[in-house]
């Protein structure tokens, strides 16, 4: 079916459905739920309306359902209907093959094991990881890795086995290895760069360590040391070379950044590439960006820099926080209220398999900022909280938009990819603690359903309020 950017606003029949012209046939349909389109101009309806793997109509249950062909009729039950969470930084393979230990899926499948891989073990370890994903309602995945991770996902690509999208970076030191690739048409589509499953462009640099192994770079010693700042594993000048480098071959350039100190450098870097290789829509990207200095908070909207950031790491770490980092009045963590105030974007993951992968996690931990040792607190940092409108855009929209995507995904607008999730609870009005508790009855991606939980809930879809 051909897509336009034309719509066509029927009258009382349809009950004001928005469709293209001519309105298609809808194959999958989900009706009587509170559908979070994304789209200021119409944010919420009761109904979406799918064909040939993108929305083809949304509106009123009504209108959707006399579009929809077959048996593709789904009644939601009042249940809450999302575009799909894009976790905007993960480790997929090596996810993978933490969920084969864990459940001794694999016996090839140890740490030992990992260390010597094969094409085999990595599709089994990324099947592994899919369906994680999706029973979680994750339909995308930014992936931080290798050339090797990049050769599994083709290679599932190739076998039509994918259940969420990938936007795969690999190392900032192999950035000429990715120019040519895409030059050379490896990764196939119009621009080089892949598909609406696989796409590739992006490169990563890893400027400082952890915080829980007192490698981040920070601006003050580690407590209990003598003078230990953490590491830099840039020097400057390496650093720039090979960013600018990167960014004059026209590809995004993403830092691993958790200290103060290695953020500033970051930024320093970004901002002398910027002036001399001239404004575009590059999109630089920061990942973790976990603690700043506070004069850091404004460069970032300024310079177009975005925030990859994982809120989850205040639910385990707030405590690591302030007893390695404390509350200095130069340094603030985790900012992420503050980054949005100042204009800047900030797009949500979580770093599995560093951490559990769970949106719902991401999404209350940024709304209430309560650590999981201090339930019943006010929140850690409750000036840095946002709503949970702002936390489901940074976990959908601002994330397609990091990858360069958001004209086809992000949204549940008339045709963008039919990529979306079911909860059983309307987060826009449920206290903030039920967010947490929120169960993924259904993710459909593709206008395909890949995950189906409905039986596995009390009483079937039923929402919550």
């Amino acid at each position: 079916m051909p897509w336009t950017n034309a719509l066509c606003a029927l009258t009382c029949a349809a009950c004001g459905v928005e469709a293209p012209s001519p309105i298609p046939a809808v194959t999958l349909a989900v009706v009587n739920a509170r559908v979070w389109t994304g789209d200021p101009a119409r944010p919420v309806v009761e109904a979406v309306g799918v064909s040939d793997g993108r929305i083809a109509a949304v509106g009123s249950s009504v209108a959707v359902a006399a579009l929809t062909v077959d048996d593709g009729l789904i009644d939601a039950g009042g249940a809450m209907i999302l575009p799909g969470f894009i976790d905007s930084h993960a480790h997929l393979i090596d996810a993978g093959y933490q969920l084969l230990e864990e459940g001794d899926r694999d016996p090839a499948a140890t740490p030992v094991a990992r260390s010597m891989r094969s094409a085999e073990r990595d599709a089994t370890a990324l099947d592994a990881a899919l369906d994680h994903l999706t029973a979680r309602g994750v339909t995308s995945v930014h992936h931080m890795g290798g050339w090797s991770d990049v050769a599994a996902f083709q290679t599932a690509v190739a076998r039509h086995s994918l259940t969420a999208r990938i936007y795969a970076a690999v190392p900032l030191a192999t950035w000429d290895r990715l120019r040519d690739e895409i030059a050379n048409g490896t990764f196939g589509g119009p621009d080089g760069r892949g598909n609406a499953w696989l796409r590739v462009g992006a490169v990563k640099g890893l400027v400082d360590g952890t915080l829980d192994t007192r490698t981040a770079a920070l601006d003050e010693a580690y407590p209990g040391s003598v003078g230990d700042r953490g590491m830099l594993l840039y020097d400057e000048d390496q650093l720039y070379a090979w960013t600018a480098a990167a960014d004059r071959a026209g590809l995004q350039v993403a830092m691993h950044a958790i200290g103060a100190r290695a953020t500033h450098l970051v930024l320093n870097t970004y901002d002398r590439v910027i002036r001399e290789n001239g404004r575009r829509d590059r999109r630089f990207r920061i990942e973790h960006a976990q603690h700043l200095r506070t004069a850091d908070v404004d460069r970032l909207a300024r310079l177009g820099v975005v925030a990859s950031m994982q809120p989850t790491r205040l639910l385990y770490d707030a405590s690591l926080i302030d007893a390695l980092v404390g509350q200095h009045r130069d340094t603030t963590s985790l900012p992420i209220r503050s980054l949005l105030d100042s204009g800047a974007r900030v797009t949500f993951g979580t770093d599995w398999f560093y951490s559990p992968v769970n949106p719902l996690d991401g999404l209350y931990a940024a709304v209430t900022r309560r650590p999981l040792d201090k339930r019943g607190s006010g929140g850690w940092i409750p000036t840095e909280r946002v709503t949970i409108a702002q936390a489901i855009d940074a976990y959908t929209l601002t994330g397609a938009y990091a990858s360069f995507e958001e004209a086809t995904k992000g949204r549940l607008v008339v045709g963008q990819l039919a990529d979306f999730v079911m909860l059983d609870t309307n987060l826009l009005s449920a206290p903030s603690p039920d967010i947490r508790d929120a169960r993924v009855l259904l993710t459909v991606v593709d206008g395909r359903i890949v995950f189906d939980g409905r039986q596995a809930a009390p009483g079937g879809p039923t929402a919550r309020p």
